[in-house]
């Protein structure tokens, strides 16, 4: 297949609005030895691409400055070492720290993976970022077991739909924080045992008394994306020996109330994770890790993509607007090209 030299992608006038998303025409990247071209069929829409587009969070150096972080397509071209994995051809689906919302972008090899049977083009889109991110904070980090029982904040995120199944795939019990009723029973319906409307008022004695239904005497993880506000309420509801996992920070970065006394007395392990900048050699393992334990997921039906809404890539902007709104339920995707589902 010829690669031509030039692409359309989303570009960007300047850090701000989503006035500033447009489509323009760029270089196709070049290859390295150790990395496939994609043509990409689709992307994934995700919170972190809204913050590089407002100047919040650069991509790591050396990385294009194109937004995306997923895609999925069609392998055009393979580096001399990737051709050891990979082949023209190959209907892939990438984990990348930027370039993805192009109509070609560069993977190294250990961070592409094959769609798995029976999912589309636009559904493998929204798998790589926010399921190997829950797989890695809850998994890898958090070491969530059967018997488990998980807080997961904003459960109707793309991420917290990826993390309450993957919670519920390991034998855990899991509750949910959410900003509506009807993604409360969005959550209950993909697998969260409990769900909580936030803007009801504070919810730590609910939570509480869902772990005693479960003999604990609170949870042994929290995965959250929120930060500041939730600061305190965290502590109080995590039990003795709970893990404690931070991927994002949307109500602000500060923790000035976090009780080092808290920490000490329940020996909480608070850790703090981003995926985005980590090496190529710790992706390509947790892309192994992924496929060898919850892979299957997607092929007997105990983990399915979600994705809630669609747009062709002219309407980045109204994806944009469509998630700072917070109306996600499930995934947000933008198509390039028209595959049938």
């Amino acid at each position: 297949m010829s690669v031509p030299e030039k692409m359309r992608a989303v570009l960007l006038k300047g850090f701000g609005d989503r006035d500033n998303l447009y489509i323009g025409e760029t270089d196709v990247p070049k290859i390295k030895d150790d990395e496939v071209l994609v043509k990409v069929h689709a992307f994934g829409v995700n919170r972190a691409d809204t913050m590089q587009r407002k100047g919040q969070y650069p991509p790591p150096p050396g990385v294009t400055d194109i937004i995306g972080l997923e895609a999925s397509g069609e392998i055009v071209l393979v580096g001399d070492k990737a051709k050891e994995q990979w082949n023209n051809g190959d209907k892939v689906m990438v984990l990348v720290a930027g370039g993805g919302y192009a109509e070609y972008v560069t993977a190294h090899m250990g961070c592409v993976m094959k769609i798995p049977e029976g999912i589309s083009m636009i559904d493998a889109a929204g798998i790589p970022e926010t399921f190997l991110t829950a797989y890695q904070g809850l998994r890898l980090i958090g070491n969530i077991k059967k018997g488990d029982i998980a807080l997961i904040h904003a459960g109707a995120s793309g991420v917290g739909t990826a993390a309450i199944q993957l919670a519920k795939f390991f034998g855990a019990k899991v509750a949910t924080t959410v900003g509506s009723n009807e993604k409360i029973a969005y959550c209950k319906k993909i697998g969260a045992d409990t769900a909580i409307n936030y803007k009801h008022g504070p919810w730590v004695k609910t939570l509480q008394e869902f772990t005693r239904e479960w003999n604990k005497p609170g949870f042994d993880i929290v995965y959250e994306s929120i930060g500041k506000d939730y600061v305190e309420a965290n502590q109080e509801v995590l039990g003795v020996d709970s893990r404690w996992i931070v991927y994002s920070c949307q109500s602000g970065t500060e923790a000035d109330k976090l009780s080092l006394s808290t920490l000490m007395r329940k020996r909480i392990t608070l850790s703090g994770t981003v995926l985005r900048a980590r090496s190529a050699d710790y992706k390509t393992n947790l892309v192994k890790c992924f496929q060898n334990e919850a892979t299957n997921g997607f092929l007997n039906g105990k983990l399915k993509v979600i994705t809630d809404k669609t747009w062709p890539m002219e309407q980045i902007a109204d994806a944009h607007k469509y998630m700072e709104d917070n109306l996600t339920m499930g995934k947000l995707v933008v198509t390039i090209i028209q595959d049938e589902q």
